[in-house]
Order: structure tokens, then sequence, then C-alpha cells
């Protein structure tokens, strides 16, 4: 029999022979290695979770032009504010997008009036495909517009009396559109007070080719990379700003950050618990196994080679704990989801690797303090029971 399989021979009869502290370990071991893997699995997907329901608040950064504005006022009176109309070059915001690297949702704007009989409506181009893909949650009765069609804020319909299918002619500065109301949108916002055309289509009627009021922009960042991406786009852009629209976003960024935090707290506390529990318990062995371990010096074993073989003991139930973590976390994560997301977890293969080193750890980390007193244990006076 080779020096190896003698090694795994004796390391295999020895956890055999103490079944019950063999047992005792492994279950330690798996329950510290699946509650790491069951709280890692669950906060990956939490934070997928949430992620997609941020992205259902919308953008999370606004390009606005810098607006000329002048002071009114006289000695100690101040009579306000005049602020000229200013626009973005829609240009420059694409060339800005491109050179700053990011790949964000976008959705451009230009809001301006138009005269439709005796009044004048506010009305807003976009481009309705961005439209759909960045405000998942506009309703509209009806349907999305097609080519010389538009959508109408569900306030201002019920103001100007307009219903799905009617027919407007719009005048503009210079012209006039005739356009066909495909829909009504509801969005419990401002939009319900707006008249909405394709971008181009109103540029046109505006005399503003090219110009736009407002960029909103979807980036897949939080905290404080969010504001770094901001920071990143503004000198590309310097006669606009760029600015966060974080309300909602923070507040579930803030709660995701403390439900981790408190999964980390516990799984710290969980790991110290279970690492003590190892310790003592492979300290109790080594106790136990005095006379043993001071024959096997006395036949020719070197410290090293008897060191070997507890370290090997240490390192078998660390995989095989670690195995079982693995298995019963992912089981206990999917749990976990299933009740409180009503999803099903990722699958995440590489987290039996996170298991497999919480477990290894943990038996390795309560095995030095043994180890230690192996490596300096007399065999004359074990085997002499002192």
């Amino acid at each position: 029999m080779t020096k190896r399989r003698w090694l795994v021979y004796l390391v295999a009869r020895a956890l055999a022979h103490r079944k019950g502290r063999t047992v005792l370990l492994l279950a330690v071991l798996a329950m510290a290695s699946s509650l790491a893997t069951a709280l890692g699995i669950v906060s990956i997907s939490m934070g997928k979770r949430v992620a997609e329901e941020v992205r259902k608040y919308g953008a999370n950064l606004v390009i606005i032009p810098d607006s000329a504005r002048l002071d009114v006022g006289s000695g100690g009176l101040n009579f306000g504010a005049v602020t000229e109309p200013a626009y973005l070059n829609q240009q420059e915001v694409e060339g800005a997008l491109a050179r700053s690297g990011l790949k964000p949702g976008r959705s451009f704007h230009l809001r301006g009036s138009l005269h439709w009989k005796d009044a004048d409506i506010l009305v807003e181009g976009v481009n309705f495909d961005e439209i759909r893909q960045l405000f998942p949650w506009w309703q509209i009765k009806g349907g999305w517009p097609a080519a010389g069609e538009a959508v109408v804020g569900s306030d201002m319909a019920a103001r100007l009396g307009l219903k799905g299918g009617e027919t407007l002619e719009l005048a503009g500065p210079g012209q006039s559109v005739r356009v066909r109301v495909s829909g009504i949108v509801s969005s419990g916002g401002e939009e319900d007070g707006l008249f909405f055309l394709s971008l181009p289509e109103l540029q046109k009627v505006l005399g503003l080719e090219g110009k736009l009021t407002t960029v909103r922009l979807l980036v897949t960042a939080e905290g404080e990379s969010l504001k770094k991406r901001a920071a990143a786009l503004q000198p590309l852009l310097p006669k606009a700003k760029v600015s966060e629209v974080r309300q909602i976003a923070r507040t579930s960024e803030g709660l995701l950050a403390k439900v981790k935090l408190l999964m980390v707290l516990v799984t710290a506390v969980v790991l110290i618990s279970a690492g003590s529990s190892v310790t003592g318990t492979m300290s109790t062995t080594v106790l136990e196994r005095g006379k043993e371990i001071g024959l096997m010096k006395a036949m020719g074993g070197g410290r090293w080679e008897v060191l070997l073989i507890f370290s090997a003991e240490a390192i078998m139930l660390g995989l095989f704990g670690g195995g079982a973590g693995y298995l019963l976390g992912s089981a206990v994560a999917q749990f976990i989801t299933r009740a409180v997301f009503a999803t099903s977890a990722d699958f995440i293969p590489w987290f039996a690797c996170v298991s497999l080193g919480v477990s290894l750890f943990l038996a390795l980390l309560g095995s030095v303090g043994p180890l230690i007193s192996v490596f300096r244990l007399d065999p004359v006076r074990s085997l002499r029971g002192e």
C-alpha cells in the first residue's frame, strides 16, 4: 500500500471510529457553509430583483440646458427672474453619450406650445419606442401611435373633450400639422396633462430641428457609482446640467444595503460560533487520542507526518461539510426567494467554491490549536498517561 493510500485509509478509519464526533463536526460545518451560501444567493437574487424594480421607476439621470437667467429688481426689491428658452443640441448630446462609454436607456424630449381652435396646448415631442422602454408604467387606452398619430394625456383629453380616433390640426409658429389621436395615456404624473407627438414632427412644426429641452437616462448604477457617472458626463456637456433623479431608487437601495449588512452580521456570528464549536470538538478529540499520537511518534512517525494525518482529517471534514452545505444552502435560498419574492433563486454554480472555502477555512482554523498541541506532544509522557 502506497503512503498516500495508507494516509487515506488511516483518516477514513479514524473518522469512522468516532462517528458521533464526525457527524457533529460535519453538521456544524454544513450549517455554517449552508448559511453563507443561502444568504449569498439570496443577496444576489434580491439585488437583481431590486434593480429590476428600480428600472420601473424610470430615468435616474436627467440632462437639461443651462437657462439664460436675468434677475429683475432694484435696490432691496426683487421682482423675480426672466428666463429665456434654452435648448440642448441633439447631436452634441448623442456625441457626448457615445464618448462617455455609457450605454443607458434614454429618451429625448422637446416641449413646446401649439395652437388648436381657441386654445394653446402644451405639447411634448418624444420617440415612442424609447418611451415604451423607459416609462413602462404608461397606460395607453387605445394604441401606441404610428406615423402621423399622437397620444394625449387623460387630464388634457377630459379638459378638451378629446377621444381616441379624432383628428386634430395643430398650428405652430411657421406651419401646421394634422394628427390623429391613437390613444389616451394615463400615468398619474405630469404626462396626464400633455399632448405627445413624435419628436421629429414637433421639431419641424416648431422650427427647432435638432433641438431638445430634456434628455432622460436610465443608467445601470447606484449610489456613489451613479454620482460618478453623472460627474463624468457633465464635462462632455458644458452647456447643460446633468442631475440625478433618485428619490425612490435611493430608498430601495438604502433598504437593500441595510438588509445585506444584516445578512453579513448574521453570517459572521454563525461562522464565529461554528469556528468555536469546531475548535472545542477538535481539541477534545486530540486530548482523547493522546496515547494514539504518542504511539505513532514512538513507532517512528515524525511530527509533520502526525500533523499531516490530523490536517487530512480536517480537510476531509471540510470538503464533505462544504458539499453538503452548498446543497442545503441552495435549497434554503430557493425556499426564501419563493416565499418572499415569489420567484426562483438564481442558479450560481460558483457558490459551491464559496461553500467549500467557508467549510475548509473553519475546519482548518478550528484545528490550529489542536494541531499545535499535537506538534508539541511528548510521546513518552503521553504513553504514561500524563
